[in-house]
């Protein structure tokens, strides 16, 4: 074991999601073996998130922050936490029972490490939809190589494909304030900004957090064109951001609809390439639908992979394309409760 890491900083934006929050803040109030820890939370300006916190968690510090966008949120909550570590959640999670306590022993072990994070799995009781989603986020065929967000891997060292912000720790030394202008994707420009100073990542499928999945298929279109978009503005904003896996499914969006005309006017041979796309389509939907034992999973799993990458492929060409707004200071209002919530 390595130097005792202090208190960690849970810090959690949210929305008009009374439930989800309950649920998440109750994951974290059942932790086994945790560490010393604080809440923070971040209100679009809901005025019943205060309460819903506080009923919980009565020493948690709650802001109200209306119309601010997410990053903005949390760089509210950036500034206020006290930990030496911050442990970013989103409302709609609910935490492995020993997250807190594999965290703070993996940043007392690994001091050389800035950034932790593991993957956001499918909850247990979800629907077959939900289920074969987190198979296909999961995939390499649907998501590549940022399928680590989705599934267990190996654990080792980190690129900021492997994290999303419903489930990051990144030391207080280290952190930098997330992008304001920025209306998704604030997580990978910050780890872009830490990749370029030389701060080490680290993945680990025991950090491990349960994410609710989107319960239809247009919701989970938006969240995908959602992800395609911030895709977009992180690499307008900063070419870093770019790399040919990004590009990917749009490449291969434009192929197909290029694959008719090219077919019949140039060659036939045009068509290989959607063939074996086509057989890895398939055969990654019979894979998700193997240990469930339902041929309708396959169909659907099938489906779903296009889905995502039509929906990624038009988000990144309107978030490439979209004028980036001019930066707007969030006035945060805070509540009454400001001690350090502990668990021994």
């Amino acid at each position: 074991m390595g130097e005792r890491v202090g208190v960690l900083s849970i810090c959690i934006v949210t929305g008009r999601r009374r439930h989800l929050l309950e649920r998440c803040l109750k994951s974290v109030l059942d932790q086994e073996d945790a560490p010393a820890y604080e809440v923070l939370v971040c209100s679009d300006g809901d005025p019943e998130v205060e309460a819903v916190v506080h009923a919980l968690v009565p020493d948690a510090r709650v802001a109200l922050v209306p119309g601010a966008r997410v990053g903005a949120a949390r760089n509210v909550l950036i500034r206020q936490a006290t930990g030496d570590v911050l442990l970013f959640l989103d409302d709609d999670i609910v935490a492995h029972p020993r997250l807190l306590r594999r965290l703070a022993n993996l940043a007392a072990d690994r001091p050389d490490v800035a950034v932790f994070g593991g993957p956001n799995l499918t909850p247990p009781g979800s629907s077959l939809f939900q289920i074969v989603q987190g198979g296909v986020l999961a995939s390499m065929v649907g998501a590549g190589p940022v399928r680590r967000r989705y599934g267990s891997h190996p654990p080792g060292p980190a690129h900021e494909r492997y994290f999303t912000l419903c489930n990051l720790a990144v030391r207080r030394e280290a952190m930098v304030e997330f992008p304001l202008e920025l209306r998704g994707g604030e997580e990978n420009a910050v780890l872009i900004e830490l990749e370029r100073r030389g701060d080490a990542m680290l993945y680990d499928p025991r950090l491990m957090v349960f994410h609710e999945r989107r319960a239809r298929l247009r919701p989970f279109g938006r969240q995908m064109y959602k992800y395609g978009f911030g895709r977009g503005e992180v690499i307008s904003r900063d070419a870093a951001g770019a790399s040919p896996v990004n590009f990917a499914p749009l490449a291969l969006v434009a192929y197909l609809l290029a694959l008719p005309a090219v077919a019949v006017l140039l060659t036939p041979l045009a068509l290989v390439p959607a063939a074996v796309y086509g057989a890895a389509v398939g055969a990654t939907g019979v894979k998700i639908a193997w240990p469930l034992r339902r041929a309708r999973a396959a169909v659907l799993g099938a489906l779903l992979i296009p889905v995502v990458h039509a929906c990624y492929a038009a988000g990144l060409v309107a978030g490439l394309v979209r004028r980036t707004p001019d930066a707007v200071e969030p006035v945060a209002v805070w509540g009454s409760a400001t001690s350090v919530e502990t668990a021994e």
